[in-house]
C-alpha cells in the first residue's frame, strides 16, 4: 500500500503529518519541534545546510542561505512583486538575478539555483526526515499551497515535489485544509457551519469563506495577498531597531552578519509580544567594535509598525464576505491559522468585525494546515494519470492505459551542489556532475510493532504472533462512532455506514483566468469564484484571421485587469495554422480545471474535433519568445528555401536545432541558456548560409563565366568544390566554414562586375526571371561568349556592361515578388 504524506510547505516554516490508526498526526522534525524552517544554505566547506542549521548560519554568512523562497516561485524575475521580495528579504542575502529563461536564479556558494530547486531540497528533507520517523515510506504527497497562490506557482509547486521523489497528487489550499482538520474535530451531529479561514503565516496572507457539514465542505471564496505575513512585521521592527542602533552615534561598520541578528532579535520579539506588554531587546555582538543593541519593545509601539498591513488583511477580509454574498453575522465561526494570527492586534481588529465569540484558537494555528493535508490524503479515492488523465486506482504503481508511472521517481542527490535529481539522471542539471554512477536510498522500514501487546512482529506479519491483533494501518479516516479504521477513499464507514465528519472539498478560483486576443485584451474564460474540478469544459467562441502557416497564440493569463499583459501569464500554446486556412475561420477554446487548479486547454478550428494541446505552463516573458521568434524565422526560412539542397547529415544538424527553437516560440523554456541558444543558432545559420552560398560559387563561377577568370582562381575553385562536398556529407561546419571563407575571398578578388554578370547568367540558365529578361540575358551571354573566344575585350567589356544593366533589373523584378509573412495570430472576439 502506497503511504500519502501531507506537507504545509511554508514560506517560514514547513509541516509534516500523516494518518495514523485513522487520525492525523504531525510528525516531529525534532524534539520539541513540529516544524522545519524553510532555509536552504551552504556551510563554509559546501555542505548542505536545510532548517535550523541553516537558520543558524544566517548570523555567520547570509550570503550562503536563502530563506522565504515560497515568495519567488512560479514567477519571473522582472515581476514588480518578485522585485518587492528581494527587498524585503534584507541585507547581506545571497544574490538573486535573472535567469536565461527571465526566471529567477539564486546564488549559494559557487551555484545557481531556481526556486523550484531549492524548495524541492527542502520537500526532500521533509521526504526523509518523516519516513526515518515513523519508518514508513511516503511516495505521494499532498502539498498545500495559498489560497491566492497563482496557477504557475501551483505548477511550480507540484514541480517541486515531483523533484524531491513525491507523486503529488493534491495541491491543497491552505485555508481548504485548515478547514479540514477543524471539520474532523466537529461532532458527527454538529450542525452545518459557515466558517471564515484567516490564514496569516509567515510569507502569505489568505481568507477563505467555506460552508462546513458531517461529509461536506464547500468553499464560497478567496482571497488574499501573497506578499504580506510574518516576516514583513519582522522586517518592520528590524528596520524600528536599527534606527535605533544609528540614533546612538557610534559611527561604527556594521558586519555581514548584523542585519541576520537583528532580524532574528526582531522575530523573536515580535513572538513575546503577543504574550507581553513589552519585551526586551538584545543583540551583540554588533559592528567591528562589538556593539550592544538593548532597547525595550513595547506591544504598542511594534502594533503601530504594523498596523497598516494588518488593516490590509482586515480589508481583503471583509471583501471577501461581501463578494461572497453574505454580511458578517452570516459568519458562524473564524478559524485563525498560522503564526501571525497570534498577534492581539489582529484578534481585536477581527473580533470588532465579527464578535469575539466567534473566533476559533483552539485549533493548533501552526500545524492545522499539515493535518488537514494529511485528511485529503485519505479522501482521494482514484489518482489521476499526469499523462492522459486517466482515474486509476490508489494502489497502482502505474497507468493501466499509458503506464505513466503513479509514484514519485527515486531521487539522488549532486554531490557537489545537492540539487535533486531522479535516479536515472546523468548529469546534473546545476552544476554538470556526473550522477549516473549514484543510486537512491530507500528508508529501511519499521518493524511491526502490536499496538495492543507491544510485540515486535515480522515486517511482512498482518496479525500479531502474541495477541492476534491486526497489524496493518488500512490507511483511511477512523469512524467516529464505531472507530473501525476505513480503507482511504471513503467518506463513510464501510462497516457502520456512518458518514464520517469530512469530504473531499471542492474549491474555488481566486482570479479569473481569461485568454489575450489579437488587439491585446483580455478575454474571461474563467471566472474568479469558479468552483474545481469543472464538471464540463467551460467553452468560448472566437474567430481567428489567418494565412497559411501562420501561428495561432492561446495565451492565458489569471487576472482581471487589462490590457492582458498587465496579468500574470499562466502559459502558451501555439498551433501551426494548416494549409487551405485563409481569411476567417470560427475557433472555440475549451478550459477544464482539474483537482489541483491545473488547466487543460483544448481548441477547435472551423468545427473540426476538439484538439487537446500541452500547456506550456512555464512560459518565457515577451522579450525571450520575440527574440527566438526573429531566430526561428530565419531558422525556418532558411530550411524551407534551401531543404533539397542541404545534405543528410546537415539536415539532422539544422532539425535538432530547429526543434529547439520552435519549442521555445511555443512557451517552452530551453533545457539551457536561452542567449547560448540563440548564439548558437544564429552561429550555425550564418555557417550553413556561407558553406551552402560558397557551395554555389564553386560551381556557378567555373560554369558560367570561366573564360573570364584567371587559371589560378578557377583551379581554386574546382578544388574548393570537391572539399566542400566532403564537408558538407560529414556536417563538418567547422571545416566547411574555413573553405567557405576561402570561397569568398576568391569571389572577392574577382570583383563586383564579374559577380554581377555570373549571377545574371545563373539565374536565367535556371529560369529564375521572367521569359522576356531570360532571353535578353542569354542573348547578351552568348555575345559575351564570343567575343571572349575572339579575344575582343572591347566586345566582352560591352557585353559586361549589358549583362549588369540587366542584373539590375533582375533584383527590380525580385524585390517586387514578396512570399507572405508567417507571423502570429491571436483569437479575435467574435462580432455582435
Amino acid at each position: 500500500m502506497h503511504r500519502t504524506l501531507g506537507i504545509d510547505l511554508g514560506t517560514t516554516n514547513s509541516v509534516t503529518a500523516w494518518i495514523k490508526d485513522g487520525e492525523p498526526e504531525v510528525i516531529a522534525a525534532a524534539p520539541e519541534e513540529n516544524g522545519t524552517p524553510s532555509v536552504v544554505g551552504l556551510s563554509g566547506d559546501g555542505a548542505l545546510l536545510v532548517g535550523r542549521e541553516a537558520l543558524n548560519w544566517l548570523e555567520r554568512d547570509a550570503s550562503r542561505v536563502i530563506a522565504t523562497v515560497k515568495r519567488l516561485m512560479g514567477r519571473q524575475f522582472q515581476d514588480p512583486k518578485v522585485q518587492q521580495a528581494i527587498r524585503r528579504m534584507g541585507q547581506g542575502g545571497p544574490q538573486i538575478t535573472e535567469a536565461p529563461d527571465g526566471g529567477v536564479l539564486i546564488r549559494l556558494g559557487d551555484h545557481e539555483y531556481t526556486p523550484v530547486q531549492i524548495s524541492a531540497i527542502i520537500l526532500g528533507r521533509l521526504k526523509r526526515d518523516a519516513e526515518a520517523a515513523v519508518g514508513t515510506a511516503f511516495s505521494r504527497a499532498v502539498i498545500t499551497a495559498p489560497a491566492y497562490f497563482g496557477e504557475r506557482q501551483i505548477a511550480a509547486t507540484r514541480e517541486a515535489g515531483g523533484l524531491a521523489g513525491f507523486q503529488v497528487v493534491r495541491v491543497l489550499m491552505e485555508p481548504t485544509s485548515a478547514a479540514l482538520a477543524h471539520g474532523l474535530g466537529r461532532g458527527q451531529d454538529a450542525d452545518p457551519a459557515t466558517v471564515l479561514v484567516y490564514d496569516l503565516g509567515g510569507g502569505t496572507f489568505d481568507v477563505s469563506i467555506l460552508t462546513l457539514m458531517p461529509g461536506f465542505v464547500d468553499v464560497l471564496g478567496v482571497n488574499g495577498d501573497n506578499l504580506l505575513g510574518g516576516t514583513d512585521f519582522d522586517g518592520s521592527l528590524a528596520d524600528h531597531l536599527l534606527e535605533l542602533l544609528d540614533s546612538h552615534g557610534s559611527g561604527d561598520q556594521s558586519l555581514p552578519g548584523d542585519s541576520a541578528k537583528i532580524r532574528k532579535a526582531a522575530e523573536h520579539a515580535k513572538i513575546q509580544l503577543s504574550a507581553a506588554s513589552s519585551t526586551e531587546v538584545i543583540v551583540s555582538p554588533l559592528g567591528e567594535s562589538g556593539d550592544v543593541l538593548s532597547e525595550t519593545v513595547d506591544r504598542k509601539h511594534f502594533e503601530s509598525l504594523i498596523a497598516e498591513r494588518i488593516e490590509t488583511t482586515v480589508d481583503l477580509t471583509r471583501r471577501t464576505v461581501t463578494e461572497a454574498s453574505l454580511l458578517p453575522e452570516d459568519i458562524d465561526q473564524v478559524l485563525l491559522v498560522g503564526g501571525s494570527s497570534a498577534i492581539p492586534l489582529v484578534t481585536e481588529r477581527l473580533a470588532e468585525l465579527f464578535g469575539r465569540e466567534k473566533l476559533r484558537t483552539d485549533v493548533d494555528p501552526m500545524t492545522c494546515v499539515s493535518l488537514g493535508a494529511a485528511i485529503q490524503s485519505v479522501l482521494i479515492d482514484t489518482i489521476d494519470c499526469l499523462n492522459c488523465r486517466a482515474a486509476c486506482r490508489l494502489d497502482d504503481d502505474t497507468c493501466s492505459g499509458c503506464a505513466t508511472p503513479l509514484v514519485g521517481t527515486p531521487t539522488i542527490e549532486c554531490p557537489a551542489c545537492h540539487v535533486p535529481a531522479p535516479e536515472d539522471t546523468g548529469t546534473c542539471p546545476v552544476c554538470a556532475s556526473d550522477l549516473s554512477a549514484l543510486v537512491a536510498e530507500h528508508p529501511a522500514p519499521s518493524p511491526s510493532v502490536c499496538g495492543e501487546c507491544g510485540e515486535e512482529n515480522a515486517l511482512e506479519a498482518l496479525e500479531c504472533d502474541l495477541c492476534g491483533a491486526q497489524l496493518r494501518d488500512s490507511g483511511g479516516l477512523k469512524c467516529p462512532k464505531c472507530t473501525l479504521v476505513n480503507q482511504p477513499g471513503l467518506t463513510w464507514c464501510s462497516f457502520c455506514d456512518a458518514e464520517l465528519p469530512v469530504a473531499a472539498p471542492s474549491d474555488v478560483t481566486p482570479r479569473p483566468i481569461g485568454v489575450r486576443t489579437n488587439d491585446g485584451s483580455l478575454v474571461i474564460l474563467v471566472e474568479a469564484g469558479t468552483r474545481y474540478p469543472t464538471e464540463q469544459p467551460l467553452r468560448h467562441d472566437f474567430y481567428v484571421s489567418a494565412n497559411p502557416g501562420d501561428m495561432l497564440e492561446i495565451a492565458l493569463h489569471e487576472g482581471d485587469f487589462q490590457p492582458a499583459e498587465r496579468n500574470d501569464l499562466c502559459g502558451v500554446s501555439m498551433y501551426e495554422l494548416p494549409e487551405g486556412n485563409t481569411d476567417t475561420k470560427a475557433l472555440t477554446i475549451a478550459v477544464h480545471l482539474d483537482k489541483d487548479r491545473s488547466i487543460q486547454l483544448e481548441t477547435r478550428l472551423d468545427g473540426a474535433s476538439f484538439s487537446r494541446a500541452v500547456f506550456r505552463r512555464n512560459p518565457l516573458p515577451p522579450e525571450f519568445r520575440r527574440r527566438a521568434r526573429e531566430t526561428n524565422g530565419r531558422f525556418q526560412t532558411f530550411l524551407a528555401t534551401w531543404r533539397h539542397e542541404l545534405t543528410q547529415a546537415e539536415a539532422a544538424v539544422l532539425a535538432e536545432t530547429a526543434t529547439a527553437l520552435e519549442q521555445v516560440v511555443k512557451g517552452e523554456a530551453p533545457g539551457r541558456s536561452l542567449d547560448t541558444l540563440l548564439e548558437e543558432a544564429d552561429e550555425l545559420l550564418e555557417r550553413q548560409q556561407n558553406v551552402r552560398w560558397a557551395t554555389a560559387l564553386t560551381y556557378r563561377y567555373p560554369h558560367h563565366v570561366a573564360e573570364l577568370m584567371p587559371e589560378e582562381e578557377l583551379k581554386a575553385m574546382r578544388s574548393h568544390r570537391s572539399t566542400l562536398k566532403s564537408m558538407r556529407e560529414a556536417a563538418d561546419f567547422d571545416r566547411g566554414h574555413q573553405i567557405a571563407q576561402e570561397v569568398l575571398g576568391i569571389r572577392r578578388r574577382l570583383g563586383n562586375d564579374l559577380y554581377e554578370v555570373m549571377s545574371a547568367l545563373a539565374s536565367a540558365s535556371h529560369n529564375g526571371v521572367n521569359p522576356a529578361l531570360q532571353q535578353r540575358i542569354q542573348t547578351a551571354g552568348d555575345g559575351l561568349t564570343e567575343a571572349a573566344r575572339q579575344g575582343d575585350l572591347a566586345g566582352v567589356d560591352a557585353a559586361k556592361s549589358r549583362i549588369t544593366d540587366l542584373y539590375r533589373d533582375m533584383l527590380r523584378e525580385q524585390a517586387a515578388f514578396q512570399a507572405p509573412e508567417r507571423k502570429t495570430v491571436r483569437p479575435e472576439k467574435p462580432p455582435r
